[in-house]
């Protein structure tokens, strides 16, 4: 789960409003990419992170509507020739619980900080995805 770990880390050491969006959009980004990765149809946790997946699409399509977004990504991941990683159910949940849990407060934290009404919204509809993903991925979601 090194994708998520660097976007983690990415996201963490994120410092001014911009590039906070920035890494929240690309950690959205691979969340989506490692869900989409995993694809054992037998195991019963498929379906949470298939609904996790969901709330990964929508707090990324939050965070593109802020307007301090930058036009162009700050940050371009290296990806040539590098595959996904391939891991149990059990270890994508970790990872995408640990990553939207930052997510999620750190967002919180930045849309209290925001100047902008947008901004501030985007922000809080993202986080409340990141949290929705967490629910989900622990048992208690929708």
């Amino acid at each position: 789960m090194r994708r998520l770990t660097a976007a983690g880390d990415r996201f963490g050491q994120a410092r001014d409003l911009a590039a906070v969006l920035d890494a929240a959009c690309e950690a959205f980004e691979e969340i989506l990419a490692v869900i989409g990765g995993y694809e054992d149809a037998n195991d019963a946790l498929v379906v949470p992170l298939l609904l996790a997946a969901t709330q990964a699409a929508n707090g990324r399509d939050a965070v593109l509507f802020a307007p301090s977004l930058p036009a162009r990504r700050l940050h371009q991941p290296q990806r040539v020739g590098e595959e996904l990683e391939r891991g149990s159910a059990q270890d994508v949940i970790v990872a995408v619980t640990g990553l939207c849990q930052l997510l999620a407060s750190r967002l919180a934290h930045t849309a209290a900080a925001a100047a902008d009404v947008a901004d501030r919204a985007a922000c809080r509809d993202a986080a409340r995805h990141a949290q929705q993903i967490c629910a989900l991925l622990a048992g208690s979601g929708p």
